[in-house]
């Protein structure tokens, strides 16, 4: 039974939606005010129609591949130095 004085269940939700969309709006708004867009909040122009003064043209970017610097190419001397530093780690290596 519907108890007189009481708001029934579905009258309560659509009160809740409705508060919920007010609640929506007001928060938009404050939004748009803080972010400077005054004009907009206050008159609702949201796009101003401006007439282009040039054709747009397109132009398609090319990326800019760059490619790594070469390797210098080892000579004798420096793989003959890195074999003895690495015949004396494995010696240090051994010995531990």
């Amino acid at each position: 039974m519907i108890q007189y004085g009481y708001i029934s269940g579905v009258a309560m939700v659509f009160e809740l939606i409705v508060f919920g969309v007010i609640l929506l709006s007001v928060g938009y708004w404050a939004t748009m005010f803080v972010m400077g867009r005054r004009d907009d909040v206050l008159h609702g122009k949201f796009v101003e129609e401006q007439p282009d003064t040039e054709p747009v043209r397109f132009v398609p970017q090319v990326p800019r591949v760059r490619r790594p610097p070469p390797a210098p190419q080892p000579n004798k001397d420096s793989l003959q130095a890195l074999l003895t530093v690495i015949k004396r780690d494995l010696n240090d290596a051994a010995r531990s």
